[in-house]
């Protein structure tokens, strides 16, 4: 059951602009609302959030954006195709970074999961998420509560 409070936009924001100019030396702008997001196959992570707060967060980008993110995670050239393992991996540290900042930020106790990453076929609609870009690219970021809260 989730007591807590929940992250906010501008928490997640916030990290997610930390984690990307640290650790990718991008910065997180936020996706123009008039503009539609091109999707194609897609790569989606999650990590889960328990404690006073039960929930967890989730980013999708779509698969090219997953890659170009992994490369610059792991110093790769442009032109560098990486395996899904790797950028699997990638992604999700990014998202644990994230979700431990996050964790961070609450008030009370809170513990981090592992986060899981899996291919996926759409993104969310964006009226249930935040969506920032990368390299003009869009990447969703979900805030989602436990369905018992």
């Amino acid at each position: 059951m989730t007591n807590g409070t929940a992250p906010d936009n501008a928490l997640v924001l916030a990290a997610i602009e930390q984690v990307w100019g640290s650790m990718l030396f991008a910065s997180a702008d936020p996706w123009p609302a008039d503009r539609p997001a091109e999707f194609g196959s897609g790569v989606q992570a999650q990590i889960e959030l328990r404690g006073d707060w039960n929930g967890r967060l989730v980013l999708t980008c779509d698969r090219d954006v997953a890659a170009q993110i992994a490369g610059a995670m792991l110093g790769c050239g442009p032109e560098e195709v990486l395996p899904d393992l790797d950028v699997h991996d990638a992604v999700g540290e990014v998202l644990n970074v994230v979700g431990g900042s996050v964790k961070g930020a609450l008030d009370g106790v809170s513990a981090l999961g592992l986060p899981g990453v899996a291919p996926c076929t759409a993104p969310p609609a964006q009226g249930e998420c935040m969506v920032v870009s990368w390299r003009d690219a869009p990447v969703y970021v979900q805030v989602v509560p436990d369905a018992a809260a």
